[in-house]
């Protein structure tokens, strides 16, 4: 025999203990007490149970360890276990519960063969005019759903027209402008690239200047001031004391006898070359360091044959000559750059860059130097504006249809866009171009006029009235399901309509 197993929660109910009862299916239901808490442990609720299983046609028993719940139990004839196996191994043994005022008897009836539970007396018999328009309301809806399969598998019909075309085309004049980020009527957005590229050359130097090449020579007079043998190294610095001080060094070793006023000769050579060193007799007269106290000097004659030579100089034009050179190289590295990163569908503005940024310019000499090369490392950072394909073609697609006749639309899949190689730029850095844009205009024919015009007619009929009606360029086609029905449906819905080519 089917039985239902209902657990218990602590929180449980009289109420909602009934209302679980009510939710099962079978003709045993076994309560199920939980582990912890006490509930529906008085008489009262127990008795109730028990009435409302007994209304349901169910025999009721009961699974828990609570010794009042089971003696109460025991007490009313209801069967009580310690577990789910144990009420599975005995048998039930228990009486129904006794019926409610009202009810003749809580043990179900037999009808006709059938377990039926006895009737509540809460239950109302429908008068006779309540049953009839409940049936005819049952016949309604079994008449609408016989109709509505009727229609579903009745004819259907399959329209396709081609409506006639023309040609249509226009030139548009077009801004990109890297301020913008949106197409707006004839401007499109653009962006501006950026790269920074660096070379290193150089180039002969043009220039000339005069540059000290040969030191003066002379002679020098040591005299004695001490009286004791003094011995002048060479090497020994001499030098002027009026005007700016021109240093001589000796070129070999004296010694002076051990008198005062003894004197010696010395030859004497200019530290620095070029005429600096051609001094007047008299001028060198200080010697360097502590043997200045112990000897005089002179040059009883002039020192002479300092002189100076030409030799090759930086110049200003060579600097920039070079620094242009360097410019023209990197300018076309940019370009290359550039090009390098665009991206699929962008093209150069003009095929033109413009020089950012200075970033790095080093010569290794300055102008009047001298040296026969010259040498720059230069770096340099350029951009280019980059307008996309894509972006000029949507605004000329809007252009062309916008400019299809009223009533007309453009022909899905055939604009056509070619642009002009001539690209400017002007100075607010934008760049202008012009776009062609063609395509194919067709009429615009809405379905549904297509089924008011076909709707019930025979198939050459049909395929008369829209050739007439219809600005279209060849026989329409019209197929029916099934083939063998001569006519389209009467009810539009069931008329598909296929219009080739428009797009709206």
């Amino acid at each position: 025999m089917k039985e239902q197993i209902l657990q218990l929660e602590p929180h449980d109910d009289f109420n909602s203990a009934r209302d679980k009862i009510g939710w099962a299916q079978a003709a045993r239901v076994l309560l199920v007490w939980p582990d912890k808490g006490r509930v529906l442990s008085r008489r009262l609720d127990l008795v109730l149970l028990q009435r409302h299983a007994g209304r349901l046609g169910a025999q009721l028993a009961l699974i828990t360890g609570d010794p009042a719940v089971r003696e109460q139990a025991r007490a009313l004839g209801l069967p009580v276990f310690d577990s789910l196996d144990t009420s599975r191994q005995r048998r039930w043994r228990g009486r129904l519960a006794r019926p409610l005022p009202g009810q003749t008897s809580a043990r179900p009836r037999l009808d006709r063969g059938r377990l039926r539970p006895p009737r509540s007396r809460w239950q109302v018999r429908l008068p006779g005019w309540a049953a009839w328009i409940t049936r005819g309301l049952v016949f309604a809806l079994g008449a609408a759903g016989a109709l509505a399969l009727a229609v579903a598998l009745g004819p259907a019909a399959q329209v396709t027209v081609i409506p006639a075309s023309h040609p249509v085309s226009l030139t548009l004049a077009l801004a990109a402008d890297p301020t913008v980020s949106e197409i707006a009527e004839a401007v499109i957005p653009a962006r501006v690239a950026q790269v920074e590229v660096e070379a290193s050359g150089q180039t002969a130097t043009s220039g000339s200047a005069e540059v000290p090449s040969t030191a003066a020579v002379g002679t020098v007079i040591f005299t004695s001031l001490d009286g004791t043998v003094t011995t002048v190294p060479a090497g020994t610095g001499v030098r002027t004391t009026s005007g700016t001080a021109v240093r001589f060094r000796t070129t070999r070793a004296v010694t002076l006898e051990a008198r005062v006023g003894a004197t010696a000769a010395a030859e004497v050579s200019a530290a620095d070359l070029g005429p600096i060193g051609n001094v007047a007799a008299g001028q060198i007269n200080a010697i360097d360091g502590p043997l200045g106290l112990q000897v005089a000097v002179t040059n009883p004659a002039p020192a002479a044959g300092g002189g100076l030579s030409l030799r090759a100089a930086v110049t200003a034009a060579d600097r920039e000559r070079l620094r242009q050179e360097l410019l023209r190289r990197l300018e076309t590295d940019a370009l290359s750059a550039i090009v390098t990163q665009l991206q699929p569908g962008e093209f150069l503005a003009a095929n033109q860059i413009a020089l950012a940024d200075t970033v790095a310019e080093t010569f290794d000499l300055a102008e009047g130097e001298q040296a026969d090369v010259l040498r720059l490392t230069l770096r340099l950072a350029f951009t280019g504006l980059v307008v996309g394909e894509p972006d000029a073609e949507r605004a000329a697609q809007a252009a062309l249809v916008a400019a299809v006749p009223a009533g007309e639309a453009l022909e899905a899949g055939s604009a056509r866009f070619e642009r002009f190689s001539a690209t400017t730029l002007d100075d607010a850095g934008r760049a202008h171009f012009t776009l062609q844009a063609s395509g194919v205009a067709v009429p615009i024919i809405a379905p549904s006029s297509v089924r008011e015009l076909v709707a019930g007619l025979p198939v050459p009929q049909a395929q008369l009235r829209l050739a007439s009606a219809l600005p279209l360029s060849g026989q329409p086609v019209v197929t029916v399901s099934p083939p063998w029905w001569a006519r389209l449906p009467y009810l539009p819905f069931r008329i598909g309509v296929v219009v080739v080519g428009a797009e709206r």
